[in-house]
């Protein structure tokens, strides 16, 4: 797998070392893999009885003080500037985080303290302060190597899950209590890796910054998520270990094929893509909950971990690509879609647990309603024309084709979208303006070797192959004014 480039203002400061994104790949997936374990009722050890309700009546004042933190730490982002130079607050959030949940476990889990088990379910929602700690750490990176990061950070969340799965109970909450712990690790690696931390979100020279964030967008994603989670509670798979291992097999499985895909068609990624496919998919987890009989419920576990890893991962990669085509700080663009998402799927919960009970509607009608609901947020509240518009791919230079400017402005919006440090962007410009390689060499002080090295960079990160293609591809960023 090669490095991913990255960008700051629209120039790359080179690939990312491997290291470096190993270490982002592994952090962002333990602190997700964190959030994930946890939520099994059949893969995880039980705790004592009357625990369950306890836990899920405290849930909500959990989401509570989660959204409100949401809205303190985005506020703080905006003021500072950015979450990662605080490393107190770094240190602070996975402490609180594996505190948290150790104290939930000890208490729950191998004793019986009913208020140490309040105390650590409130303390969780400290989790949102790690959440925009490593959206702000994601969004440094290009949105194809953003994607190629969150689809391989789920792998490591399901292969965590089955790790989990097999482990002895008092291994298992101490692994899962561990994880935030060394999520925060990974953070102060980052951070301490100076190349990466001076990195920050690019945005063209020529895009007008967003005066406000496309809520449209988050409340789609919001509905999207509150539908896969009444389809799972109506779902009959919670109640079978074998086909909850389905559903982690089939999330694992869907992680290594979009890295794959991101890995292999990465310069032809189309966030549109990605759209189109998700709708179908969560159609398709919807319609075995109706239509398979019991004694199926592989089957169904397998669909819904399809439809729920594809939507998890489409949704971290939009709030990524927002926030790189915004200069609002990443940290308040995931904190908004994380605040519409979490309220929106807190409303299906609550409609699941009370009203739902207490009204008698036909299952196949709750299913239909589901489907209804789906493909109307697709077509009036996140349509595909909506997705076009803010996620134009390609900005063109509105100038003449023969002006120097011109030939400035296409080779800047290349340099952003393909991630050439300044020296290509310098180089990409001469070669654009049809200068040879001796008048290259003496404009800009280098040797021929390494003019050659730079020029097979540009031509590998372009995917071009000669000098003649990559003057094409540049001059494809020109709009004439006629």
């Amino acid at each position: 797998m090669n490095a991913p480039a990255i960008t700051r203002d629209g120039a790359s400061s080179g690939a990312l070392p491997a290291p470096t994104f190993a270490v982002l790949v592994c952090g962002l997936g333990l602190y997700m893999g964190w959030q994930t374990v946890g939520i099994s009722p059949t893969l995880f050890p039980q705790p004592h009885a009357g625990i369950p309700e306890l836990i899920e009546t405290t849930s909500y004042l959990q989401t509570a003080l989660f959204l409100t933190l949401l809205a303190v730490v985005a506020w703080f982002a905006n003021k500072r500037g950015d979450l990662l130079s605080s490393k107190p607050l770094v240190a602070a959030a996975a402490v609180l985080v594996c505190s948290s949940s150790a104290c939930t476990y000890l208490c729950g889990w191998v004793l019986d303290i009913p208020a140490g088990v309040v105390a650590g379910t409130v303390l969780n929602a400290s989790k949102a302060a790690l959440l925009l700690l490593w959206a702000e750490c994601l969004c440094r990176v290009r949105f194809r190597d953003a994607l190629l990061c969150v689809s391989l950070a789920y792998a490591v969340v399901f292969a965590l899950c089955l790790l989990v799965a097999g482990l002895q109970p008092v291994p298992a909450l101490i692994t899962h209590s561990v994880l935030p712990l060394l999520s925060g690790g990974a953070l102060l690696v980052l951070r301490s890796d100076q190349a990466f931390y001076a990195l920050q979100s690019p945005l063209p020279h020529e895009a007008k910054p967003l005066s406000r964030l496309p809520l449209r967008l988050f409340v789609g994603v919001g509905i999207f998520g509150a539908v896969i989670l009444f389809t799972n509670t109506l779902s009959e798979t919670k109640s079978s270990a074998a086909a909850e291992l389905y559903t982690l097999l089939a999330g694992l499985a869907v992680s290594l094929f979009i890295a794959v895909f991101a890995t292999r068609r990465s310069e032809k990624i189309d966030f549109t893509f990605l759209y189109r496919t998700l709708t179908p998919l969560i159609i398709a987890s919807i319609i075995p909950v109706l239509t398979l009989e019991s004694g199926h419920q592989q089957y169904e576990a397998f669909v819904i971990g399809v439809g729920w890893t594809f939507f998890r991962i489409f949704t971290w990669t939009l709030w990524c690509s927002i926030a790189l085509r915004s200069r609002v700080p990443a940290a308040c663009v995931f904190a908004a879609g994380q605040f519409a998402l979490t309220a929106c799927s807190t409303i299906a919960q609550i409609t699941c647990d009370a009203v739902l009970p207490a009204i008698d509607i036909p299952f196949p009608v709750m299913i239909s309603g589901v489907i209804v609901l789906t493909v109307g947020t697709s077509a009036f509240v996140m349509s595909e024309s909506d997705i076009k518009r803010f996620f134009e791919k390609r900005k063109t230079a509105k100038r003449k084709p023969d002006t120097d400017e011109s030939f400035t402005l296409c080779v800047q919006l290349a340099a952003q979208e393909y991630g050439l440090s300044k020296r290509e962007e310098e180089i990409a410009e001469l070669v654009m303006k049809d200068k040879n390689n001796a008048v290259i060499q003496e404009r800009l002080c280098i040797t021929e070797s390494t003019l050659r090295t730079h020029l097979r960079n540009i031509y590998g990160k372009t995917s071009v192959h000669s000098r003649r293609e990559l003057v094409d591809l540049l001059h494809s960023y020109i709009e004439d004014d006629a």
